[in-house]
């Protein structure tokens, strides 16, 4: 391992802890999964394991941080890794620019550290991406899972769904900024983590900084506005991690969520409805909840 400066609850069933050697495969379609680490989580391990279980063989992975320690060397060293160290300690936004941009691969996945990949994603991503190049992004349907276990069908990921479904209408794709606009006009049902981005088609790309919750909801948007599709996979090839510690938790308890999100549907519509929107799109953190 190098440092460089700059239980069955299981969600899915992850057989390969092999090493982080690339397969031929995913090197010849320029693939990479950024896995910006914060802390010392328990969960980055299996992250990092259902990555290197995809169908595909073994993936590029880069490991970064803003908050270096002995535990992510060891992690970093388990698994043949590089820990990439960002100096410049800031937010989520930019750790995600720091790994966004210490890759150079064409397509980039950001992994979240306490999720879990199915071992099909990425054959699915270079599937889709083979069959619509013109792509600037694509996604796919999650569950999510607590300590309790999976879960499938809880009310938000049902009105997700149905938010993606009202604009992609059946269709794998779309392309014109109305229906991009469309698909976020009500809430984000796109799933960051599932999202595989085409760094070529969008070359000057970064998270917005001043955000500390919706910087997702935020990047779509701008990039809606951007040439290319967006493609959407109705498989469930993700498991979020639904726990007190993590980042969505965190902002939705101290309210930053909710602020962010106001001023997400002020982008769409007038300030009443955006402010009743907002007050509607808060019920759904009640499914945040671990249990």
């Amino acid at each position: 391992m190098t440092v460089t400066q700059c239980t069955d609850a299981r969600p899915f069933i992850v057989k390969s802890t092999r090493k982080n050697e690339v397969s031929t495969a995913t090197d010849a379609f320029n693939h990479a999964f950024a896995v910006p680490a914060y802390g010392q989580s328990p969960h980055l391990g299996e992250c990092i394991e259902s990555i290197l279980g995809q169908s595909t063989g073994a993936p590029n992975i880069l490991l970064g941080t803003s908050t270096p320690s002995l535990y992510l060397e060891e992690v970093a060293s388990r698994y043949g890794l590089t820990l990439h160290v960002n100096a410049r300690k800031s937010n989520i936004a930019s750790d995600w620019n720091f790994v966004m941009q210490a890759s150079d691969a064409h397509f980039l996945t950001i992994a979240h550290q306490d999720d879990v990949y199915h071992p099909e994603y990425l054959a699915a991503m270079v599937k889709l991406a083979k069959q619509y190049p013109d792509l600037i992004l694509a996604f796919s349907d999650y569950r999510e899972h607590t300590s309790a276990g999976p879960r499938d069908e809880t009310i938000n990921l049902k009105i997700k769904r149905l938010l993606c479904e009202r604009a992609f209408q059946g269709s794998l794709s779309i392309s014109s900024a109305r229906e991009k606009r469309r698909l976020l006009s009500l809430g984000n049902p796109v799933c960051c983590p599932s999202v595989m981005l085409n760094r070529f088609a969008a070359p000057q790309f970064a998270f917005t900084e001043s955000l500390k919750s919706n910087l997702d909801w935020d990047a779509w948007l701008r990039l809606a506005d951007q040439p290319g599709d967006y493609l959407y996979c109705r498989e469930k090839l993700l498991s979020k991690q639904v726990h007190p510690q993590s980042e969505t938790s965190v902002a939705i308890a101290n309210r930053v969520r909710q602020n962010e999100d106001r001023l997400m549907f002020e982008r769409f519509w007038p300030v009443p409805v955006a402010m009743l929107l907002s007050t509607v799109y808060s019920l759904g953190y009640i499914a945040n909840k671990p249990i």
